[in-house]
């Protein structure tokens, strides 16, 4: 939990709004994973607001993560300094899984995009639409 706190506030600039911690019964009623209990953190980034969950004890992954599992989720946000976003990422332990790809085409033309691999699993995609010179 103190990494994804470290990414999301010093790296991302979110606001740690509060932690809080789910007993064993509450997450067995709520989540159907029975002998854990969840550390949470609420934090925002701009209007929006993300949950962090840490589950005790956590299930070891069956193999390495994929953003092609069946299941498995990420969270996309918009930025507009693509370059600057990877470097602070990198510094709380997040990887590129590829390389920043810029669509050629179609609504997003001039768009870059990249899946980013944190270092105890989960996907991040940044998206840095292009800067666009306001008509005059």
């Amino acid at each position: 939990m103190d990494d994804a706190l470290s990414l999301w506030c010093s790296g991302l600039g979110s606001t740690l709004e509060r932690v809080f911690s789910l007993d064993a019964d509450t997450t067995a009623a709520t989540t159907g994973v029975g002998g854990a209990t969840i550390r949470a953190a609420t934090v925002t980034l701009g209007h929006q607001r993300v949950e962090l969950l840490q589950y005790t004890p956590s299930e070891p992954p069956e193999r390495a993560g994929s953003p092609a599992r069946i299941g498995t989720v990420h969270i996309a946000l918009t930025v507009s300094d693509l370059d600057r976003v990877l470097e602070l990422c990198a510094i709380h332990g997040w990887r590129p899984a590829g390389t920043p790809h810029r669509m050629t085409n179609g609504a997003r033309a001039g768009t870059r995009i990249i899946y980013l691999e944190g270092a105890h699993g989960g996907f991040l995609e940044l998206i840095a639409p292009p800067h666009r010179t306001p008509p005059r």
